[in-house]
């Protein structure tokens, strides 16, 4: 792990560098220096375009992102310091970031490999409730829907609404108990479905560092799986973060950071969620190290990534460092549907040709109901559309996504404030039989049909 050699480095800048109010480094540096760069570099939003194929705009988006690294840094909100670096430190990051990356063990392991948009390589496909919380006794009936899909190739958990029925307080002996008891569950569940070796998404209840570590030590989530550590928004870490950082470096672990701008804050609109992805997921090469590096933006009304202008940010963002790095990249979709609604179904589809098509390594799903705020509201089928979808779009161009995007979102557009969030997981599924009902299997078929009709060549998949 060559590119997590500068550890101490990282830790040593959150304590020296320069000192500022956590309010004037958002308002003061992160919003005036993202609209000065979209001027500068003449970035603006096209309405009309899904899925944008203009290569020059693409670098453009990736040197602003690169500007805004320099120029603004990492928040570090533990010391109230800028984490900064110049840019050919930045540029020395991405020249050593990992260009593949294994997850999982014996037979059920996968590798991730770098991509460039309109690329015909294989991605892995993620799926999962990605922390969607769920009562004990539905853990592993839940994981089961998903491990029981061949098309998934790595695990995220959902989360636990409470741990042996008792509730669960952040920074508490109660968050290192949720942990624990998690990685149980998730490696019960991987056991029984016969796949013991594969990587699982880690640890999905971890507010503070308690979680993290407590539930990655012995006995609990391994090296082989796949551990998180995102920043805040916007731009922020902190010693919680930073911790599991060191820890997971340490144990020789798989690292997932993620980065999450918010639509309509402080980024400002879609040109600006597109410069903050680039540049935040640069900065998050520099500071967490991650060996794969994700994002996925928030809707402050529909609390999804599935509008119009996000799927076209997250496209141009995503192209932007797929074109100019060897970054491992992955998009999360959070769709506003839920189970048994065909709204997500449709949702989820337009965002994964997007994202596919412009150089992503892994496709991971699915922050289900609303960016997974529902508990209990998540199934299988709502990965299993996204793993069929990322196979069917292999070596398709951007131009040929884009016409398809722009048939599949009228078709749930209209939906999205209506809170579609659709039905718990033991109303879709038979929790013992692991079978979706028939009502929720008959949607996914007539979605996947009318897919095929539009184009998509879901009848004849290559995995």
């Amino acid at each position: 792990m060559k590119h997590r050699s500068r550890l101490v480095e990282v830790l040593h800048r959150a304590e020296t560098g320069p000192i500022m109010e956590e309010a004037d480094f958002e308002r003061k540096l992160v919003a005036p220096t993202l609209k000065n760069l979209l001027k500068k570099y003449d970035i603006k939003y096209n309405k009309s375009v899904f899925v944008p194929s203009d290569d020059d705009l693409t670098d453009r988006v990736f040197q602003a992102g690169l500007d805004l690294a320099v120029e603004v840094g990492m928040f570090c909100q533990s010391t109230s310091r800028r984490i900064v670096w110049t840019r050919s430190e930045l540029e020395e990051g991405l020249r050593f970031c990992p260009q593949e990356v294994t997850l999982g063990a014996g037979n059920d392991a996968v590798v991730a490999r770098t991509r460039r948009p309109d690329d015909d390589r294989r991605v892995i496909v993620a799926g999962g409730a990605y922390g969607t919380p769920v009562p004990e006794y539905m853990y592993i009936p839940m994981s089961l829907s998903y491990l029981k899909e061949p098309v998934i190739e790595l695990i995220d958990n959902p989360s636990l609404e409470t741990v042996y029925g008792y509730p669960i307080k952040a920074g508490s002996p109660w968050e290192v108990l949720s942990a624990r008891r998690e990685a149980e569950l998730a490696i019960q569940a991987a056991n029984i479905a016969g796949r013991p070796g594969i990587s699982l998404g880690c640890v999905e209840l971890s507010p503070t560092a308690l979680g993290g570590l407590a539930g990655a030590s012995w006995g609990g989530y391994r090296p082989t799986d796949w551990h998180h550590a995102p920043i805040l928004s916007e731009l922020k870490t902190n010693y919680d973060m930073l911790s599991i950082v060191t820890h997971v470096t340490r144990i020789g672990g798989v690292l997932e950071a993620y980065y999450n701008p918010i639509y309509g804050g402080f980024v400002g609109g879609a040109e600006g969620v597109a410069v903050a992805i680039a540049g935040g997921l640069i900065l998050l090469n520099q500071t967490h190290m991650g060996d794969t590096l994700n994002t996925r933006p928030n809707h402050p009304f529909y609390n999804c990534d599935t509008t119009p202008e996000l799927i076209w940010a997250i496209s141009l963002g995503i192209q932007a460092l797929s074109r100019n790095t060897n970054l491992i990249l992955d998009t999360l979709v959070g769709p506003a549907g839920g189970p048994g609604t065909k709204t997500m179904l449709y949702e989820n589809a337009s965002f994964v040709i997007a994202t596919t098509v412009s150089g992503q390594s892994i496709m991971t799903s699915c922050h289900s109901a609303s960016g997974g705020a529902t508990p209990r509201h998540a199934s299988g089928l709502d990965s299993k559309i996204c793993g069929e979808v990322t196979h069917a779009v292999r070596g398709m161009s951007r131009g040929q996504a884009n016409e398809l995007v722009k048939q599949i979102v009228p078709l749930y557009i209209n939906e999205l404030d209506k809170k579609p969030i659709g039905k718990p997981f033991n109303e879709v599924y038979d929790i013992e039989k692991i079978e979706p009902s028939a009502e929720w299997q008959g949607m996914y078929d007539e979605v996947r049909n009318d897919l095929i009709k539009m184009g998509l060549p879901l009848d004849r998949l290559k995995y």
